[in-house]
């Protein structure tokens, strides 16, 4: 079983590493080929696009027992497209590989999050969907920064190689997947969807789990229109300071390992999902993080504002993939909402932290209204988890 769950998450993590470095090599190189910042950011832009597109079709094909077929099939796309960036390296072709790298990430993303719940489930009913959430959300949190840092270190042509290896190593992982999973008879066939994780004692309606998903779906929406104007801003606050570029690395790094942790920290929760405290402490750390980063002065602001915001990042992840998992009959509708939600949301709040900073005259002004976000996720926390027997727990 253990072998089973490494081999799982090391996928996960893998293919959140091959994508972020693909992205980063592919706009890097636009970028010193003098290319506008409309194709550069078009590169990520055409990524998008693939998986917003490709993600409902798969929500809803998806099932625990088709799932680990898709996520062979994604992983075999990757190795096409990262053949395709090693052999036909030519400047504009790259957008036909990562349109390919957005359609194995859409074959990945959905039934990952299904299979990975039925591992967990056939290890421990009582804690299926949190142990997978927490997992998913630190594995791709890792993956995704560690792939920017780390191929940022390569030449193009080496990136490419070691984009083509670990997209074989992603394919081999899941053909020893598929052999472990029959011998285990996790995701068995049969096996039906459960809410597992909620307490045995809760008797939830499926309206209630309905209502719980798509508050699962405003924060985690909302949640990254915080995070983009993190990413997207906090290098111009760094350059007008004039921070090391190691440093303004360090903290958008620093986000993602806390909130990766915090993930996983929450791998055995049982009912904070559902109180009202537990989210006055999460918009708190938002809010506290985010005005950091907006009053910030020198380095020795944003460390700590890396550190409490990425403890909100974690949570509202979290919370995003958990109240999707939990549902008992419509998952995978769920899921996959998720990550067309969160790609849309990412296409569009990175230019409209810019509109925010260019209109004011500050790159600090996308901050205070992330932070107003934060009031506004915490709001809607307050109105779904109204006091009922939710609140009796």
């Amino acid at each position: 079983m253990l072998l089973l769950r490494s081999l799982t998450y090391f996928v996960s993590f893998a293919v959140n590493f091959l994508v972020g470095g693909c992205l980063f090599i592919v706009s890097h190189r636009l970028a010193v080929a003098g290319c506008s910042g409309k194709v550069v950011g078009g590169s990520t832009t055409a990524w998008a696009v693939a998986v917003c597109l490709l993600t409902p079709l798969v929500g809803r094909i998806v099932t625990v027992n088709n799932a680990l077929r898709l996520i062979l099939a994604g992983g075999g796309m990757l190795v096409i497209s990262a053949a395709g960036f090693l052999i036909f390296d030519g400047l504009y072709t790259q957008f036909l590989w990562v349109v390919l790298v957005g359609v194995g990430a859409a074959l990945f993303c959905s039934p990952f999050q299904i299979f990975a719940r039925s591992v967990e489930n056939s290890n421990d009913k009582n804690s299926g969907a949190a142990m997978a959430s927490g997992l998913y959300t630190l594995t791709w949190s890792l993956g995704f920064t560690f792939g920017q840092l780390i191929f940022a270190r390569f030449a193009i042509s080496t990136g490419f190689a070691v984009s083509l290896v670990l997209a074989v190593s992603i394919t081999v992982a899941a053909l020893l997947i598929a052999g472990l999973n029959k011998k285990s008879g996790a995701g068995r066939s049969g096996e039906t969807e459960t809410a597992g994780s909620a307490p045995d004692r809760l008797l939830f309606t499926g309206k209630t789990y309905s209502r719980l998903a798509v508050m699962g779906w405003i924060i985690g929406a909302l949640g990254v229109v915080t995070i983009c104007q993190v990413r997207g801003m906090w290098p111009i606050i760094g350059s007008e300071l004039d921070i090391p570029r190691k440093h303004v690395a360090g903290v958008i790094a620093l986000v993602s390992g806390i909130q990766g942790l915090t993930a996983w920290s929450l791998c055995r929760s049982k009912i904070w999902m559902y109180k009202r405290f537990p989210a006055l402490l999460m918009a708190f750390a938002g809010i506290a993080g985010l005005l950091l980063f907006a009053c910030g002065k020198n380095l020795y602001w944003f460390y700590p504002a890396a550190v409490i915001y990425g403890i909100f990042s974690g949570c509202f992840y979290f919370l995003l993939v958990y109240h999707s998992l939990v549902h008992p009959e419509k998952s995978a509708f769920f899921v996959s909402g998720n990550e067309v939600l969160v790609g849309i949301v990412s296409m569009v709040m990175p230019f409209f932290g810019g509109f925010l900073a260019d209109w004011s005259g500050s790159c600090r002004t996308p901050f205070i209204f992330a932070a107003a976000v934060c009031a506004v996720i915490f709001a809607a926390q307050m109105i779904t988890l109204k006091p009922s027997k939710l609140e009796r727990l």
